[in-house]
Order: C-alpha cells, then structure tokens, then sequence
C-alpha cells in the first residue's frame, strides 16, 4: 500500500508501479513493475512541505499538463498562486488531474514499451543534470529544464511555436523550477544521456512537443542541435 505525502510522489510516482534505484551514478538503472493494492493521498500533508518541495512536485504536474490536458496547464498558470498556497480546493485539483492522465496512461501500457514513453517527457535530458550535478540539482528542477530545452529543440525542428515555449519557460518560473544553475559540461550530459535506458539502437529517445498537451516520440534528433540548446539554456 502506497501512501504518498509530496507533491512529487502525489502527482506522479505513487502511480505506475515503478520502483527503480539509482546505480553506479545513473538515474533508476535497476527495478521492477511492481503495482501497489492502494495508493492513499491526503493533500493535507502537502502543507507540511517547505516551498521548494511543493515546487519540486509541480513539475511532474505541469508536464502531465504539457504532454495531456492543455486545461490543466491553463488552470496551473491561471491558479498559481492558490496552489503553492496549498489552498485545498487547487491541491485535490492538481492532484486529482494529473492521477486521472497517468492512470490512464498507464493502463493502456504498463512496462513503458509505447504510449508511457511520453511520461518521460523532460527527463531524457532531466536524468542526465541529476548524473552530472551528482544529484545536487533535484529532480523537479532537472527536469524543467529538460522541459524547457526538449521544447526549444522541438521549436528549431519547425514543430512547435514560439509562444508555447515561452508559455512552458514562464510558468516553470513563476513556480520556482528555473533560475541560476550549476555549471554542467555539455560533453558529460550527452555521455549521460547515452547511458540512459531510453536509448534504443544507440539513439537518444527524446518526447518532444507538437502544442501544448500534445507530444510525440523521437530518436530522430541532431546532437549538434542537443548541444547547441544546451548550451543556450544551461
């Protein structure tokens, strides 16, 4: 039985059935499916949480938004403020959406063979700033801003509008997820990435975005380009 108490574990990793471990400095290299009988969340522990723990979870939410429901990510940017407010009403709301996406998600492809690859939107890059910062940067702060460079790559392809990659870089903001970071070498975060176990047949697995609340999967993008947004974001 699973009883969550983060926003992170609420929103996101209490469900799947996923229970990898870090190994020999990779992110989740060896686990198992194994599903919970009960998941129990009470969004009164929430307020428990320091600001960067909240704003750490928000993240998963705001990418299930970004990848599934653009109503959701309308209502994150619309009631921001409620939410790292922990006001009951936004915090079951939150939690409750991004529950329904990755449930859904889930059930219709539990060993994360098709359709849950998109889940990992951000975290192709996400998981290689958690390696290279030796887990300093948190999960939540990676992956915003494997959010924010999987979208800029996705807008230098010709397939996603500028305004929505300013839309995904202002709300990961105003949420307390983007700011100065450490200073990563880009060389190491493309090793890292090459270590990843969404790599398949030696190419870089990324989920990039067609709009917001749509994504699709690719191992078809240019490293130079990878790196060029890197450098740029970091």
């Amino acid at each position: 039985m699973q009883v969550p108490t983060t926003l992170l574990a609420q929103a996101d990793s209490s469900l799947g059935g996923k229970t990898a471990v870090n190994h020999g400095r990779l992110k989740n290299q060896i686990g198992a499916f194994y599903q919970p009988r009960l998941t129990i969340s009470d969004t009164n522990t929430l307020k428990s949480l320091t600001k960067e723990q909240l704003s750490d979870g928000l993240c998963e939410v705001i990418k299930h938004g970004a990848i599934r429901d653009a109503k959701l990510f309308d209502y994150i940017e619309g009631n921001l403020d409620q939410i790292t407010a922990c006001d009951d009403e936004a915090l079951e709301t939150i939690v409750h959406r991004s529950v329904k996406i990755k449930a859904e998600v889930v059930e219709q492809d539990e060993l994360d063979l098709g359709l849950r690859n998109i889940l990992n939107y951000g975290h192709t890059v996400g998981h290689a700033v958690e390696t290279v910062s030796d887990f300093q940067l948190s999960h939540g702060r990676a992956v915003a801003i494997g959010m924010v460079v999987a979208a800029e790559i996705s807008h230098r392809m010709g397939l996603l509008d500028d305004s929505a990659v300013t839309r995904l870089e202002e709300l990961l903001t105003q949420a307390g997820l983007l700011g100065k970071n450490q200073e990563l070498e880009i060389d190491r975060l493309i090793e890292a990435m090459h270590h990843d176990k969404k790599i398949v047949g030696g190419k870089i697995r990324f989920v990039l975005l067609k709009r917001i609340g749509e994504v699709f999967v690719t191992d078809d993008v240019d490293l130079e380009l990878v790196k060029e947004v890197l450098a740029e974001k970091l």
